[in-house]
């Protein structure tokens, strides 16, 4: 059994005088330097297997954030077959494999990271293997565009500073949300991983300006003491030049938005 890092914290014990400064008759103040002693706080060890991650391994996927998924797809009724959908942050590639299972033979699921997948791609499947920063979202729309959900599950290396790690996230989230913008047809839906903080809130709004309704989405998978949510934001609204697109997908889809 592996033991977990410890963060102590130093306290002291002391003999104090009353609210108006007098030290009370009859008392004994302790001259002697301050005692101390140390409380030892366990941090979470995340390299240990939960329940979620042995669950992963025995359905055979790569990473327990596939469950994340598929409880909001469970839920919210995202994906169906014959869909197209950009996953960002595709690494290791559970993500991927649980979209190409099931949008089907005639869907399709780009998924993009800078890391490999481990394992290969499907024939439903394609990858990418770049920056997000870098990458130029036009080749992929003139290529496997328009798609009809952009999902996001990226997320900066944390350096332990709440506000620090909250920004940083929510730039990713910003660079996720230009895709978005770009690749997503008229009605689709956008899924993003944040940290809650400061700027959470103006981020949110920035989604309600874009699409017909936000939610903020916290899986029973994700991990307890975690500040990360899931914003899921429903029916890109389109532009007038898309308007006849959108409309044409809503009759190909039987006039269903392809959510519940």
């Amino acid at each position: 059994m592996s033991s977990a890092p410890l963060r102590f914290l130093k306290c002291s014990l002391f003999v104090s005088p009353n609210e108006s400064g007098v030290v009370p008759p009859h008392s004994k103040v302790d001259t002697r330097p301050a005692k101390s002693y140390h409380v030892m706080v366990a941090r979470p060890d995340y390299k240990k297997p939960d329940y979620y991650a042995r669950k992963a391994k025995d359905r055979g996927f790569g990473a327990r954030s596939v469950f994340k998924l598929e409880e909001i797809d469970g839920k919210e009724g995202l994906t169906r077959p014959g869909q197209k959908v950009l996953d960002l942050g595709a690494a290791p590639g559970s993500w991927m494999q649980y979209l190409s299972a099931r949008v089907g033979a005639r869907g399709l699921v780009v998924g993009v990271d800078l890391k490999p997948l481990t394992r290969p791609a499907r024939a439903n499947e394609r990858f990418i293997a770049a920056d997000v920063f870098a990458l130029d979202p036009g080749p992929l729309l003139s290529e496997h565009g328009p798609f009809d959900l952009v999902l996001s599950d990226m997320m900066p290396n944390t350096i332990g500073h709440k506000a620090s790690d909250h920004y940083r996230s929510i730039a990713i989230a910003e660079r996720a949300l230009e895709f978005a913008d770009a690749l997503l047809r008229p009605g689709g839906a956008f899924l993003v991983k944040v940290f809650q903080g400061a700027d959470f809130e103006s981020f949110r709004a920035g989604l309600r300006g874009r699409f017909e309704k936000v939610k903020v989405k916290k899986p029973k998978s994700s991990r307890p003491n975690s500040r990360e949510v899931y914003l899921l934001a429903l029916g890109k609204i389109g532009s007038k030049e898309e308007g006849s697109h959108g409309s044409e997908e809503k009759r190909r889809q039987g006039g269903k938005k392809g959510w519940r």
